[in-house]
């Protein structure tokens, strides 16, 4: 379930101040009518005297008496929600099956901020006393996040780099979903044997930690297959609205496909402004495009069509279908929330105890041949999952139900 905060103003008060002190005039029948109005009226104005925000707080039924283990959940809002969904439906499963060692799980949110995400997975980690962190989902908030846990972070970020290294600070922190790395490899792979495509242009976020990596992966695997990246271009900033300069030198380039290595509220405006001037490249990105925010940012998906990588299982029959009966519409953002908090279930029951979290990190990394929204056959040597990942199709903004490719090998 969701947890509300609601949240008034003077105005309310002074407005049910003023109806308390015009009862003498008022019999009481008029009186209950007029308090009736206010609040019914407070009520079901959301921008009038009571504003309701829903947290996205997840929380488990609780009477009091049985003991809970509490799971950090850092993920953003309103992209990439679908994560929380994945972790609130396995801990849904998990409850009713009796829990982890017998204890309810309750999951514990924190928005995903630039400016708060250290200050919150430290509160997670100090304060609340969680046992592990799911997410982030950015790479450039991963990578702050690392140097200061001392819980298991299972990440919603992709990028490889980010566990990279034998320090202390990398230890905890693990891959859920395929890497930069393995997802370029295999998109790289359909462009030039699928797609039958050879030259890309590339467009992504200026300094974006997971931008930047997934654009030089995709190049350098391009080229491996006898491809060619033929412009580059960067933009600054996650707000820009035009893209005239980086698409004008995309249109004298003239590549066959257009990796656009960027997030769900920008990459639409890109591909509606490159077909308004003409550019016919395909387009092909990320799992950055893997969210409903994508299909939700321009009022006409006509020009929202390309491939692009998911984590996404159609083999996960049991998931997918839970999933959908619950929420609508499944992508591979939810796998890796479903999966991670799983993940964890898995290594907390085989240590027997939540209270040492380097255990809990060992036994994380000794999962083999996991079966769940996603197939994980293990982790490597800086705690990357090794699994496949897929490339799907989306037209006119709706993402087709076939997945092209399942494997880079």
């Amino acid at each position: 379930m969701h947890y509300f905060k609601s949240f008034y103003d003077d105005s309310c008060v002074k407005t049910i101040n003023n109806v308390y002190q015009s009862e003498r005039y008022l019999n009481m029948n008029k009186y209950m009518l007029a308090i009736f109005i206010v609040i019914t009226f407070s009520v079901i104005s959301l921008t009038g005297c009571e504003k309701i925000i829903d947290t996205g707080m997840v929380v488990s039924p609780d009477d009091g008496m049985t003991e809970t283990l509490k799971v950090g959940l850092i993920h953003p809002y309103p992209n990439y929600t679908s994560f929380g969904k994945g972790a609130e439906l396995a801990q849904a499963e998990i409850n009713a099956s009796g829990g982890i060692l017998g204890m309810q799980v309750e999951l514990v949110y924190k928005e995903e901020e630039t400016d708060t995400v250290v200050d919150y997975a430290t509160a997670l980690i100090q304060e609340d006393e969680v046992v592990a962190i799911l997410g982030p989902l950015f790479s450039s908030h991963a990578v702050k996040v690392g140097p200061i846990t001392t819980v298991p972070v299972l990440l919603g970020a992709t990028r490889s780099e980010v566990t990279v290294g034998a320090t202390d600070p990398h230890d905890l922190m693990f891959l859920v979903a395929g890497s930069n790395v393995l997802q370029a490899k295999l998109l790289a792979k359909v462009v030039v044997e699928q797609l039958e495509k050879n030259t890309a242009g590339m467009i992504w976020q200026d300094k974006d930690v997971y931008s930047e990596g997934f654009v030089q992966s995709f190049k350098t695997s391009l080229e491996e297959l006898g491809g060619n990246v033929v412009v580059e271009e960067t933009y600054t900033g996650n707000d820009v609205m035009m893209f005239d300069t980086q698409l004008t030198a995309v249109k004298d380039a003239n590549p066959d496909v257009l990796l656009l290595a960027s997030f769900p509220g920008a990459v639409p405006r890109i591909m509606k402004q490159a077909r308004d001037m003409g550019i016919t490249s395909t387009f092909i990105g990320s799992d950055g495009w893997d969210d409903p925010l994508i299909s939700s940012t321009l009022d006409d998906n006509a020009h929202v069509d390309g491939y692009y990588c998911t984590n996404l299982d159609p083999t996960a029959v049991s998931f997918n279908k839970a999933y959908m009966t619950k929420y609508g519409s499944v992508d591979g953002i939810a796998a890796t929330g479903y999966d991670a908090l799983q993940l964890l279930k898995i290594a907390v029951e085989s240590v027997g105890s939540a209270d040492d979290p380097w255990t809990i990190r060992d036994a994380i990394a000794e999962i083999k041949n996991y079966e769940g929204a996603t197939s994980i056959s293990s982790f490597d040597m800086n705690r990357n999952p090794v699994k496949s990942v897929g490339v799907r199709q989306i037209l006119d903004g709706i993402p087709q139900d076939d997945i092209i490719e399942a494997t880079p090998e």
